[in-house]
């Protein structure tokens, strides 16, 4: 069961950080994390230091559960998006209206990701106490972003 959480926690800290590019380009193109250390931090990492209950670690993974399938569907979007931009790029002539669809959809895929993530942000900073929420702040802040 752990490593079924575990895979899916990976899940969703590598589609939420792509949406923020945090993570390397080929990480962007669906290869797997292992090890969750991602450039500026992972956010299961820094829940690390909050000094979760059983009760808030099971809600958190529950609400990383709820959203994976979202996060796989916008991910499908973007690698769909990217693969056919990339063709038009290698092909013989080069067609700007199909490319500018083509980037206008990976960068609609990838907006949604960052929604999706600020949704699940939020969600999971409804389940912290204030002191929690102000613990999480100062290590985001530490990262070099802000998780509000």
């Amino acid at each position: 069961m752990y490593r079924l959480q575990r895979s899916h926690i990976a899940s969703f800290l590598l589609t939420s950080s792509v949406a923020l590019g945090l993570a390397p380009a080929a990480q962007a193109q669906g290869e797997p994390m292992h090890g969750m250390a991602m450039h500026g931090g992972a956010p299961m990492m820094m829940m690390r230091g909050l000094n979760l209950t059983d009760a808030q670690r099971d809600q958190v993974f529950s609400i990383f559960h709820e959203q994976a399938p979202a996060f796989h569907e916008q991910m499908k979007q973007v690698r769909s998006a990217r693969l056919a931009l990339m063709q038009l790029a290698a092909a013989d002539s080069f067609d700007d209206a199909r490319a500018r669809q083509a980037a206008d959809a990976e960068a609609k895929a990838l907006s949604g990701l960052a929604l999706l993530r600020a949704q699940t942000v939020h969600r999971v900073r409804e389940i912290l106490t204030p002191e929690q929420r102000s613990r999480l702040d100062q290590l985001a802040q530490r990262h070099g972003r802000g998780s509000r």
